[in-house]
């Protein structure tokens, strides 16, 4: 919390937490998502107890969407802070808000198929290559800039996590120490 803005990260942590359930993406997937036993559908009855998160791969990303259209395996992104401090491994403020109003993908790691010499994991018509297809930026596009910058001081506050190890997705790691 060093040099944070308190305020800030506690209305980033609501949204994040309570309002966006970002963790329920960007973990590795359900049965990362929380702890043993603290997964309240588990229970019973039903949504008794504590529900407990799992600190080991709390917005790390890793989450297989895929097949989403002509892409086989479509991963989640790793959310928390790199070595340099910026969340979302290393975005500044300007490029996170791009991310959450227009959905850009700015790591183009699913291009658009334009030539045979394309890579395999682009994207056909009618998907859009530029955007992130499984991030609902929809939802979010119409927040305000105070709520955005919340979020991303919040991202800012929480530990780096190096994220999962996936063939083929190297964009996934991130840079820790």
């Amino acid at each position: 919390m060093e040099h944070k803005n308190r305020a800030l990260v506690g209305l980033g942590s609501y949204i994040v937490n309570a309002v966006g359930d970002c963790n329920g993406c960007h973990s590795a997937g359900p049965t990362t998502e929380f702890s043993t036993g603290g997964n309240l559908y588990f229970r019973s009855p039903i949504f008794t107890g504590t529900k407990v998160t799992n600190t080991a791969t709390y917005l790390a990303g890793g989450r297989d969407f895929g097949p989403v259209g002509s892409v086989p395996h479509l991963y989640s992104r790793n959310l928390t802070p790199d070595n340099t401090g910026l969340p979302e491994g290393g975005r500044r403020y300007e490029q996170f808000v791009e991310i959450m109003r227009h959905g850009t993908d700015l790591d183009h790691i699913h291009p658009n198929c334009t030539a045979p010499d394309t890579p395999a994991n682009c994207f056909l018509p009618p998907f859009n290559g530029d955007r992130l297809q499984v991030m609902r930026w929809p939802s979010f596009h119409n927040m305000a800039d105070h709520q955005l910058q919340a979020i991303y001081e919040y991202l800012s506050a929480i530990p780096c996590n190096p994220g999962p190890v996936i063939a083929g997705a190297p964009y996934l790691q991130n840079t820790c120490e």
